[in-house]
Order: structure tokens, then C-alpha cells, then sequence
């Protein structure tokens, strides 16, 4: 990949996590690293004047027969249906490389669908309410689109109240992490 692709595909980055007010939150997803990326196959989308508006990084996935990506990032006036356009360029990727599953990622506290405790209500409260954990229930939508299949993956904890403190501790990861 060449060195300038990668300070556009940056540009492109920055101005996403401007525009859409987010930090890099290593935990759940990528943070934007030029010594990795410049490794990896990426799809880019670019208008008519050549500017890239969009892109998503295509990064190893372990298991076999399995496709992941990492970010998936657009300009502010990137057009709509970018995001959908990048997941199809990736399906079409995953087929040329004969792999069987695309993994889309995690979605955050998005399993739990009906509560069975007090931790769990004020969990999902969290999750649908919360404005700094409610852009999950966009991503889990977004991504519904896609996927056949969800694979839930679990917390364990010994009570209802270690379940409480999970919006704190994923408060303080993303903090952590964006430093």
C-alpha cells in the first residue's frame, strides 16, 4: 500500500471520529495504527473527484474459513449507503478468497434481549438509554442487515451487582483505551 493512501485513509479516520464525536476505543473496535494498516487489504470508496470518502480494513482473522475487518470509517459528506457498499465489497472479497464467514464483530451488552434480573433491566436500560453506550444499539442494527447468525458471547460474574458495575468498567476501558 502507498504511504499516501495511507495519510488519506487517516484524513478519513480523524475526520470520523471528529464528525461523529467518538475516541478511539481500542476494546471494541480498531484504533487506527499506520504501521498495521499499510500491511492489510483495504476497500476504499471515492467520489467522482477522486477524494476517498469511505473505507474498511481487512485484518487476519484466526478462524478458519472465517473474514474480518477492523474500522469502518467515512467522511462527513461521504454518500449514504457507503457503509452498506463497504460490507459488500468485503462479502465479495471473502468469496474471491473462498472463505466461508464474515464475521462482523462485537456488539457490545446487545444480548441481552429479556431481562431476567434487576442487573440485567438497568443493563439493557444502559444499553438502549445511556448516551455514551446507545450508539450500540445503531451498530447492532447496522450489522443486523448482514448477519445470519449471532453468537453470543458471556460475562461471568458471581451476583447481580459485579453486573452492575459492566457499564462503569466499559466506561473506564474506553477512557483508558483513547488516551
Amino acid at each position: 500500500m502507498q504511504r499516501e493512501l495511507v495519510k488519506e485513509l487517516k484524513h478519513v479516520s480523524d475526520e470520523w471520529l471528529k464528525h461523529y464525536e467518538k475516541k478511539e476505543t481500542v476494546f471494541s473496535q480498531g484504533i487506527f495504527d499506520e504501521k498495521e494498516i499499510i500491511k492489510e487489504d483495504v476497500i476504499i470508496i471515492r467520489d467522482e473527484m477522486d477524494q476517498l470518502k469511505a473505507f474498511l480494513n481487512i485484518i487476519p482473522d484466526f478462524a478458519p474459513g472465517e473474514c474480518t475487518y477492523d474500522l469502518i470509517r467515512k467522511t462527513g459528506d461521504a454518500p449514504s449507503g457507503c457503509m452498506d457498499a463497504l460490507i459488500i465489497q468485503l462479502v465479495k472479497y471473502a468469496r474471491e478468497k473462498k472463505l466461508k464467514y464474515l464475521n462482523l464483530g462485537l456488539v457490545p451488552m446487545a444480548g441481552i434481549e429479556q431481562p431476567e434480573n434487576t442487573a440485567e433491566r438497568l443493563i439493557r436500560y444502559a444499553y438502549e438509554k445511556i448516551k455514551r453506550f446507545r450508539h450500540y444499539t445503531g451498530l447492532r442494527e447496522f450489522k443486523e442487515k448482514y448477519a445470519t447468525t449471532w453468537v453470543n458471547k458471556y460475562l461471568i460474574y458471581e451476583n447481580d451487582f459485579d453486573l452492575l458495575q459492566l457499564p462503569a468498567a466499559l466506561n473506564k476501558v474506553m477512557q483508558f483505551s483513547s488516551r
